[in-house]
């Protein structure tokens, strides 16, 4: 994505956060972004399209976030609040405190399956390469490590999703923790 596309997928969730996706123009997402009303359209057909750029936009930053503060981190727990925090909590705070929050996840429920592939590709990628260096010392039975991953973003993404305040994400998560934690070996 180049400059002009980030700032465009980002100026379109702020006016559909604040406004409504439906009673957001694509006029005004252009003019909001200083870009001509053409050129949104030269990459930008649909809402729906500027809603999985930016959610997709938004992963993968969160991704090479969490691989910038895993460097400096030694014990999984650690890690995994990195990971935690980037893919689950703060997304969720930010959809708490968005007006159409609702209205947008409903968009990106009906994304096409093969972009919901995408992202959540990227998002397990994310979470396996905090995890990496416990991959050898965690008790995983049967369970591959990409499934594990899987599991774990499913379980950010239960916790993103039904919570409704602050104190039940971290309270949803704990658990999560403390299995992880307990599954590696010394």
């Amino acid at each position: 994505m180049n400059e002009r596309e980030i700032k465009i997928v980002e100026t379109a969730l702020q006016l559909f956060s604040h406004y409504g996706v439906k009673k957001t123009t694509m006029s005004e997402i252009a003019t909001a972004a200083g870009v001509a009303r053409q050129t949104l359209y030269n990459a930008y057909d649909c809402k729906e399209k500027l809603i999985y750029d930016a959610v997709e936009h938004h992963v993968r930053k969160s991704s090479s976030l969490i691989s910038e503060e895993c460097a400096e981190l030694d014990t999984l727990g650690e890690r995994l609040d990195v990971a935690f925090f980037h893919l689950s909590a703060k997304p969720c705070e930010m959809m708490l405190q968005m007006p159409h929050g609702e209205e947008i996840l409903q968009i990106v429920e009906g994304i096409d399956a093969s972009k919901k592939e995408n992202i959540v590709r990227i998002c397990n990628e994310a979470i396996g390469n905090a995890l990496e260096p416990f991959r050898d010392r965690l008790r995983l039975g049967t369970v591959e490590f990409g499934d594990l991953c899987n599991f774990i973003r499913l379980s950010f993404d239960q916790i993103r999703t039904k919570s409704e305040e602050k104190n039940q994400i971290d309270r949803s998560y704990a658990p999560l923790r403390q299995l992880l934690e307990n599954s590696v070996r010394n």
